[in-house]
């Protein structure tokens, strides 16, 4: 009954746009096993990404709605279950693997387990990042540089200046890409509270997880000037009305699983790209590297002669090479309207765009 439980979930999850693949090794089995009881694994199994109430799961489930209920609740903070109000009325349906309960877990009940961090990273190597990384929409976008782009090119999605002037408090997670990392020995040495950086009502208390502008600010720009590509929530995630920078994750090439898809394992796309790409100024470059050094997909290289030798296909627009040049020898370009990515309006219409490429591929 147990395997029968979690395959069923397992399938419910690769069902849904961001996807959950079965592996050689079976792998993903043990994650469900790790993270949730049969009981749990059961009823969500039943469950897809369409919205429903408890009086309807209980009634296609044949369990008592105090259950479901219960059950519903205990699995909404580990995010495998979203919820919504519609009409008044409270609705559920399942959240998705990545972006969502790995990550909810990870920094929450498995912050310490090294064994959840070692299925993880089995499990994206035997093919969960291909799966759930490379189709498009990406589950993340990268966003550019401040100061990397030239005003007149700047869009709501790109305007992070615009993000900080919108709101007092600001949320600050710990990256749970790092944390991941860390427990299977990693070396890296960027900060671990990193992410999120949403706004949040003004009256919200500060707190180690609550900067105001000016903390928030500050953090930001360390980061940026380290050299961490912004791979940005798409406005819906906070419920703006328009797409808009509303928050980001702020990403390494040694940590982060969406960029790590490019370096790690083999997957051609990553985060969804910027609408940008860098382009050099070959008779301007001093062959400094600087800009080699900063790019966390290795985009760039140097020829004989130590000029910049930038890689299209590899370029993901994050502009981290621009903000270092000392001589302004590069700069970001738009891509062709062919490639231009329209940031979805909604996590429906995300969806539905995913869907829309994933039956194209297959």
């Amino acid at each position: 009954m147990s395997d029968e439980v979690y395959l069923r979930l397992a399938r419910a999850l690769d069902a849904l746009p961001n996807g959950f693949p079965e592996t050689p090794s079976r792998v993903e089995l043990q994650l469900l096993r790790k993270a949730f009881t049969e009981e749990e694994a059961e009823l969500a199994g039943c469950m897809s990404r369409k919205y429903e109430t408890v009086s309807e799961v209980a009634g296609r489930t044949g369990k008592p709605e105090s259950n479901v209920k219960s059950l519903l609740d205990r699995l909404l903070p580990r995010r495998l279950i979203r919820r919504r109000v519609s009409g008044g009325r409270e609705e559920y349906r399942l959240g998705p693997f990545v972006v969502g309960w790995y990550e909810a877990l990870m920094g929450g009940e498995m912050r310490d387990d090294v064994e959840f961090a070692t299925l993880f990273e089995q499990y994206m190597k035997e093919g969960g990042a291909e799966r759930i990384l490379a189709p498009r929409p990406g589950v993340l976008g990268v966003v550019p540089a401040r100061g990397s782009l030239r005003k007149e090119l700047l869009q709501p999605y790109d305007d992070i200046d615009a993000h900080f002037a919108r709101h007092e408090r600001f949320g600050v997670i710990d990256c749970m890409c790092r944390i991941q990392r860390n427990l299977l020995g990693s070396k890296c040495s960027t900060p671990v509270k990193r992410c999120a950086f949403v706004g949040l009502p003004p009256q919200t208390p500060l707190s180690e997880n609550v900067l105001d502008r000016d903390q928030a600010l500050k953090l930001f720009t360390q980061l940026e000037e380290e050299g961490h590509v912004h791979t940005g929530f798409y406005g819906f995630t906070s419920g703006a009305e328009t797409p808009q920078f509303v928050g980001c994750c702020n990403c390494c090439g040694d940590c982060c699983g969406v960029l790590r898809a490019i370096n790690d394992w083999g997957v051609a796309e990553g985060p969804q790209r910027s609408n940008y790409r860098a382009v050099l100024k070959e008779e301007e470059c001093v062959a400094c590297g600087d800009c080699v050094e900063r790019c966390q997909v290795h985009a760039i290289t140097q020829d004989a002669n130590g000029i910049a030798v930038i890689c299209r296909e590899r370029c993901i627009g994050c502009g981290l090479c621009v903000i270092r040049c000392p001589v302004d020898a590069i700069e970001l370009e738009p891509v062709s309207k062919d490639e231009w990515f329209d940031v979805p309006a909604s996590f429906e219409e995300w969806e539905e765009r995913r869907l829309k490429t994933l039956g194209m591929m297959k």
